[in-house]
């Protein structure tokens, strides 16, 4: 019996904001050459993707040898199927992570069928990057660098340790916090996003100043002067953030209810702060892929190194 296993994505791709045709089409022209090298339990695999002329799916495709992969043969009757099925599907999410680095916004993947051997798996498989696209579409006072999704998945596998299960740098927590955004819930994602700011920006390089102050000094380095409605946007995040610690404002059941009433604060709001900061840690991150930097310092001046 052949040891390898063939995995196919049958992914609906769906760019959530209005960007240029060309843009479009070179970012579909990139994913069709766009070959990553994915460790798989300590073995290495390329995926393989091809795009419909419609530019409506991504078809990726990738060989796994099973033999060797695991320190001891595993057979049908102890679940080697489903152990592997989780292994390929959560790198392929690093894959389209990566994609998000390059094009903000661009690398939401609707709930898609996951074959293996010509089979359909009862998982599927989803990406979003909701909150991405809004922050392309509404801050305009961002400007995104130009990256090639390679350059990206260079910098991801070789200058951090975002293939790792836990972070162990600052630049780690700051991803491992983005990509909270793939599921993200209004009240949880409020954690995670200031989270990886502070893992960037609040490094205590210099320990008088405040939070806001750092982010204030460092972000006019790297991104420009924020504006004053970014400035707003922050400081009532980190205020509805303190209220969510102390337990005063109203949250989300955890499974939904279809008539459930809104929360105190309104949503369009709650989710603008959101947005804003997911804009400052996106193209924080960029200006690091860039520079081909893994670390922000401070003494007399901000650098990346």
């Amino acid at each position: 019996m052949s040891s390898i296993v063939t995995y196919e994505f049958d992914l609906k791709w769906g760019v959530l904001y209005d960007q240029p045709s060309d843009i479009n089409r070179k970012m579909a022209d990139e994913i069709e050459t766009f070959n990553p090298r994915v460790p798989i339990n300590k073995k290495w695999f390329n995926y393989r993707f091809t795009v419909d002329k419609d530019k409506k799916h991504i078809y990726a495709k990738i060989d796994i040898d099973k033999k060797g992969l695991f320190e001891k043969e595993l057979t049908e009757s102890n679940g080697w199927e489903h152990i592997i099925d989780d292994m390929v599907i959560h790198r392929l999410k690093d894959v389209f992570f990566a994609i998000n680095l390059a094009y903000p916004g661009s690398a939401h993947v609707f709930r898609s069928p996951v074959y293996r051997d010509g089979c359909i798996l009862p998982t599927d498989f989803s990406y979003s990057s909701d909150i991405s696209s809004s922050v392309y579409s509404e801050c305009k006072w961002i400007t995104f660098e130009s990256l090639s999704i390679q350059q990206c998945w260079d910098w991801l596998t070789s200058k951090t340790n975002f293939l790792l299960f836990v972070s162990r740098t600052s630049i780690d927590r700051a991803l491992f916090a983005l990509s909270y955004e793939s599921i993200a819930n209004e009240d949880m994602y409020i954690f995670y996003i200031l989270y990886g700011i502070e893992a960037i920006y609040n490094n205590g390089s210099n320990k008088e100043d405040s939070i806001m102050e750092q982010l204030r000094r460092k972000c006019q380095f790297l991104l420009g002067q924020l504006p004053h409605k970014a400035i707003k946007s922050l400081n009532e995040m980190y205020n509805m953030r303190s209220k969510l610690v102390h337990g005063c404002s109203n949250i989300y059941k955890c499974w939904p209810s279809d008539d459930c009433e809104e929360k105190e604060f309104e949503v369009e709001d709650e989710r603008q702060y959101m947005i804003t900061a997911t804009g400052i840690l996106l193209a924080t991150i960029q200006k690091f892929i860039k520079a081909n930097a893994n670390t922000l310092v401070e003494t007399n001046k901000v650098e990346l190194k």
